[in-house]
């Protein structure tokens, strides 16, 4: 497995990004963003990675989004204009990559419940004894489970 980091952004780019969205980056994703516009993971073209949250104990990471316009499933702007209304219960939600199996992966800004998420968005790891989400769904949108702190 690798990843493959597409050249960084300028922060007048990312600063069209919030404002297309509506939102504001908290300091360590703007940084990412100038580092690179997003990456994602090749050969196999997925990775595991470790979230003991869930029944079997991992997810997928497939790619971190940039700003790819005429790219719409791997485009900040269009991705989230697309999809983060689902997550309207969720104050200062951006959606920033996905798993390849359209369980994207959410930066939340407010404070208390700061940090990325996982969103079961297709509702994989479904509701049991198994698994300990952070944040429950509503009107059937999927659960939320925390991952990191941070992007740093």
């Amino acid at each position: 497995m690798s990843l493959v980091y597409k050249t960084g952004l300028k922060p007048v780019e990312i600063d069209l990004i919030e404002s297309e969205i509506k939102r504001t980056f908290p300091d360590d994703y703007r940084a990412f963003l100038i580092a690179a516009n997003g990456c994602f993971v090749t050969a196999p073209e997925y990775a595991q990675i470790q979230l003991s949250a869930v029944d079997e104990g991992t997810i997928s990471f497939d790619q971190l989004f940039g700003l790819l316009p005429g790219e719409d499933c791997n485009d900040l702007i269009s991705f989230n204009k697309e999809f983060v209304d689902e997550l309207d219960f969720v104050e200062e939600a951006v959606v920033i990559g996905e798993d390849g199996g359209g369980n994207p992966y959410v930066i939340i800004g407010k404070a208390g419940s700061q940090g990325v998420y996982y969103w079961d968005r297709t509702h994989l790891h479904e509701s049991d004894s198994k698994n300990q989400f952070d944040i429950p769904e509503q009107n059937g949108s999927g659960n939320l489970f925390f991952y990191i702190w941070n992007l740093s």
